[in-house]
């Protein structure tokens, strides 16, 4: 440094220290982003997802910020930092001041021809954006090979934020036009395909450039879908200065970044952050449905294993089901152990919460860096040469989120399975069949079959992407980070498990409301048989006590030990478990009256069918009568969702998107209430209820007890 204290051309300000010493190596930094719960990190994100407005200073860039420019589009607004201009400026004049030095990017050609030279820095500039618009849009086509308009979003805000952080040498009337087409709801039509995330996003943030510059060939959609040239872009986004001459290096400072795939990370991120909360509670209310155990979800079990994932998810599920009715309900047929896609879902989420958590982060500081090359140290005085522009965090943290979200689906898929199975699902029915017919309902039978399909394409989507690099560009891009593509592969696994997320949340409010007919039947049919009983088995012909009034007591615990589905839909059938065994209770009592059988009034034998027989001309009206209460909303017992911590997510499936019990006497198909579910996920209306769910609880696992 210079002894002059009036001489700064070469030394830094006191931040700037402080930025290179006081956490060097920026593990302190790492750490301590991850301080805190998850679900406090999920409130954070979706509230800085619905705020109005988005103020750009180059290092506070959040998930939640991406997502809302790239997906509230309107609703939302972009903010440049005044106080930014100051250091975009400076780098911008460094270069025009070192314009006739050799200097990559500015006199120096690019990539593996760098050799060559040039001393019309403003000419190479529109070469670079000419040789880089090499996409195919497929216009005039079926398939569509054009990045969704939110990606392109995405990537704007992302490279605006990098550019404001004054070490890439353009102007700030650039990034004011950037923010001008977002807020007008302008985007550049960008190609899907064509970059490798190696030095940046080259060919597509090229298109963004040519959009900038004028090119003929440049298009962008406006605010109602409309297609726009160049002129028409500018004219509607009230700029009137004209296309942009590009100054030397600042064609590079456009494309030469990772802004497309940490961009499109960003909103598949926001969303997989969501979806593993969502699936932690899902797997709460699996469990009440399937009558589970919940000692799974014990603390002291999961603090034994130490990783803070897997205790934050049972300690999640540990919450929702201490306040369920379902757990405090005795259930006489109750296996001793759960199977592990109940019984294990704490482990199994634990590692996928953590990658995602760690994959977020790893995201939020890309946006938030300077990636492009040469950076301009006007402090120094230097360009510095390097490779920032690797989006290697963006290829291996994709990855490892497209590895998480195929086993969250899996665990879907696995609870899904057990949930339509009889032989597993602790007395629903086969397929979650709801109406009176099981030979003309399938219930959930073809939604079985969709989430093997989904499991699948899932289970295919997890293959990492980052281990099939291809040397490129005269091999001097001879490793890249395959970051947007890696992206756009999670991107689809996200949309997969929306597919399953639906699907399942459609069949546990299923679950739900039959264990609510459930617990009906089985009052009509113990009240029932209690009353058939005291009239039958009381007394005989002369009104004298009869031996068989002594049996009510078994009878009805006959009725609490069957599963109600097992017999419901002909409950007088001489080949189902109810009718069976009554009959064997009564003749169990007839073979201890001993002597006292031999004596026709006062023989159990013979009341054995008289009781049948008035069963079966009672019995199966009753049951009639009580579905119909059912259907018509006023059952007799209530259902026992509404004393539930989970009862939000049901409300706003049945409630708000007006979805109900399917059953094959109604003309609405299952998918038909799948693609309500499936677009409220999509539109982010069940964030919402989802934490509804969790309001109550204080961050904690429950003290051991």
């Amino acid at each position: 440094m210079s002894s002059d204290p009036m001489d700064t051309s070469h030394s830094y300000d006191d931040d700037k220290l402080d930025f290179c010493v006081s956490d060097p190596l920026n593990w302190v930094m790492a750490a301590d982003s991850l301080k805190g719960s998850h679900l406090d990190e999920v409130k954070r994100m979706v509230n800085e997802f619905r705020k109005p407005l988005v103020k750009l200073g180059g290092e506070t860039l959040t998930i939640g910020q991406v997502t809302a420019i790239a997906t509230r589009q309107a609703e939302v607004r972009v903010e440049l930092s005044e106080e930014a201009r100051g250091g975009v400026k400076a780098s911008c004049d460094w270069v025009m001041d070192n314009n006739g030095k050799t200097v990559y990017g500015m006199t120096v050609g690019f990539g593996g021809s760098s050799h060559r030279r040039t001393s019309r820095g403003g000419a190479l500039q529109v070469e670079l954006i000419r040789f880089l618009n090499v996409g195919i849009f497929g216009n005039d086509t079926e398939s569509s090979h054009t990045l969704p308009k939110s990606a392109t979003r995405a990537a704007m805000l992302v490279r605006i934020n990098t550019l404001l952080q004054g070490y890439s040498g353009i102007r700030f009337e650039i990034l004011e036009t950037l923010s001008k087409f977002l807020n007008h709801n302008i985007t550049p039509c960008v190609p899907l395909r064509g970059t490798i995330t190696a030095s940046g996003d080259l060919v597509p943030l090229s298109y963004i450039a040519g959009l900038l510059t004028g090119r003929p060939n440049s298009k962008a959609i406006g605010p109602n879908g409309d297609s726009l040239d160049a002129t028409q872009a500018f004219k509607l986004a009230g700029i009137e200065t004209g296309f942009f001459e590009l100054q030397p290096k600042e064609g590079l400072a456009l494309v030469n970044g990772t802004a497309v795939g940490s961009g499109l990370a960003s909103t598949v991120l926001f969303e997989a952050n969501i979806l593993v909360l969502l699936a932690e509670v899902i797997s709460a209310i699996f469990t009440e449905v399937m009558l589970g155990k919940p000692e799974f979800t014990d603390h002291l079990l999961h603090k034994l294993k130490h990783h803070p994932g897997q205790i934050e998810a049972a300690a999640i599920m540990e919450h929702i089901l201490d306040g369920s009715s379902y757990m405090k309900e005795p259930n006489l047929v109750k296996p001793l152990k759960d199977k592990y896609a109940l019984r294990t879902s704490p482990q199994w989420l634990g590692p996928q919460i953590e990658v995602i958590r760690q994959a977020t982060k790893m995201i939020e500081r890309e946006i938030n860096s300077v990636n492009d090359n040469p950076l301009i140290d006007v402090n120094r005085n230097k360009a510095i040469h390097g490779g920032n522009f690797q989006g290697t965090p963006i290829g291996v943290s994709m990855d490892n989120t497209r590895l998480a979200v195929a086993a969250i689906g899996k665990l879907m898929f696995a609870q899904f399975s057990e949930l339509v199975n009889d032989y597993c699902n602790n007395g629903l029915p086969s397929n979650l069949t709801g109406g009176r017919d099981p030979s003309l309902d399938y219930g959930f039978k073809g939604a079985e079959i969709a989430m093997a399909s989904y499991c699948s394409e899932l289970q295919y989507l997890a293959n990492p992407v980052t281990t099939h690099v291809q040397s490129a560009e005269l091999h001097n891009q001879d490793v890249n980070s395959l970051g947007l593509i890696s992206s756009r592969k999670t991107a689809e696994a996200v949309d997969i498990l929306k597919l399953m997320s639906s699907t399942f949340l459609v069949a546990l409010c299923q679950a739900i409301d039959l264990r609510h007919l459930e617990e009906n039947f089985r009052n009509t049919v113990k009240i029932t048989i209690s009353q058939i009983a005291k009239r039958v088995l009381t007394s005989d012909t002369s009104e004298e006590l009869h031996p068989s009034r002594f049996s009510e007591k078994d009878l009805i615990k006959v009725v609490d030990r069957e599963y109600i589905f097992a017999y419901i839909d002909d409950p007088c059938s001489a080949t189902y478990p109810l009718m069976q065994n009554l009959r064997k209770v009564l003749v169990e009592h007839a073979l201890a009256n001993n002597g006292k059988e031999t004596n026709p009034s006062s023989s159990i034998f013979h009341k054995i069918a008289a009781f049948e027989e008035e069963i079966n001309t009672v019995l199966p009206r009753e049951v009639e009568a009580a579905r119909i209460e059912w259907e018509s909303g006023n059952a007799a017992i209530p259902n026992r969702i509404r004393e539930c911590r989970s009862y939000p997510l049901y409300k706003f499936v049945r409630e708000e998107l007006g979805t109900s019990l399917l059953t094959g006497e109604k003309i609405q198909s299952p998918g038909e209430d799948f693609d309500k579910v499936f677009t409220a996920i999509c539109q982010g209306k069940l964030i919402d209820p989802l934490l509804d769910c969790l309001k109550e609880w204080n961050g904690a696992p429950l003290p051991l007890r």
